[in-house]
C-alpha cells in the first residue's frame, strides 16, 4: 500500500479523498483481484480478453526528410510460410518527410493473376490497410504474403512512395528469402 509521503515524494498534488479512493482501489485490487477476475469471467461466460499476437515485422521503410525511400530487412535468415496460405507481416514506416502518397511494392516475383503459370512469378503480396500514407511520422502496416509454390524461395521488394521517392543508393530494394512448407 502507498503510503502519504511516497505521494508527496512523487511530486503530486493529489487531494485526500481522492489519494484515499486511490489507495482503496488499490487494495481491493491487491486483495480481490483473482476472485474479481474470476467473477467477470464466469459471467461473460467466455474466456478474459488477451493480447493478439503481433506479426513479425518484416521491413522497416525508411522516408527521409527529402522524401527518399529507403527498406531493410528487419532480421536474417528465412521468413517462414505456408504454401497456399496468406502470412501477415509487419511493415514499419519511417516517415520524416510527412508523405501522404500511396505506398508501393513491387516485386518482378509477384504473380500478375491467380492463374499465372510463370515459373518466376510464384509470390502474391497485400498491403493493408491500402491507400495512401497518412503522413504520420511513424506508420504501422500489415504486408499479407501468399506463395503458390513450396520450397526456398527468394524475393526482391521495391518500396516507392511515387516517381523519383527511390532511394539515390537504390537502397530502396530488399532481398528476401523464404522457407515455404508444404
Amino acid at each position: 500500500m502507498m503510503r502519504r509521503d511516497k505521494l508527496v515524494m512523487a511530486g503530486l498534488a493529489i487531494p485526500s479523498g481522492i489519494r484515499n479512493l486511490l489507495l482503496a482501489i488499490a487494495l481491493v485490487d491487491v486483495i480481490h483481484r483473482p476472485s474479481v477476475m474470476s467473477m467477470f469471467a464466469a459471467e461473460s461466460k467466455r474466456p478474459l480478453p488477451t493480447a493478439k499476437a503481433v506479426a513479425p515485422t518484416l521491413v522497416t521503410v525508411t522516408i527521409s526528410p527529402e522524401a527518399r525511400v529507403k527498406a531493410a530487412a528487419t532480421e536474417e535468415g528465412p521468413r517462414v510460410l505456408q504454401q497456399g496460405e496468406w502470412t501477415e507481416f509487419t511493415l514499419v514506416i519511417d516517415n520524416a518527410a510527412g508523405i501522404t502518397a500511396p505506398l508501393s511494392i513491387e516485386s518482378d516475383q509477384l504473380m500478375t493473376s491467380e492463374i499465372d503459370r510463370d515459373r518466376d512469378h510464384w509470390l502474391r503480396l497485400e498491403l493493408q490497410p491500402p491507400g495512401p500514407l497518412t503522413g504520420d511520422e511513424k506508420e504501422i502496416r500489415t504486408v499479407r504474403l501468399f506463395s503458390r509454390d513450396a520450397g526456398l524461395r527468394t524475393a526482391v521488394l521495391n518500396f516507392n512512395a511515387g516517381q523519383g521517392t527511390q532511394d539515390l543508393g537504390f537502397r530502396s530494394d530488399v532481398l528476401l528469402s523464404f522457407k515455404i512448407a508444404k
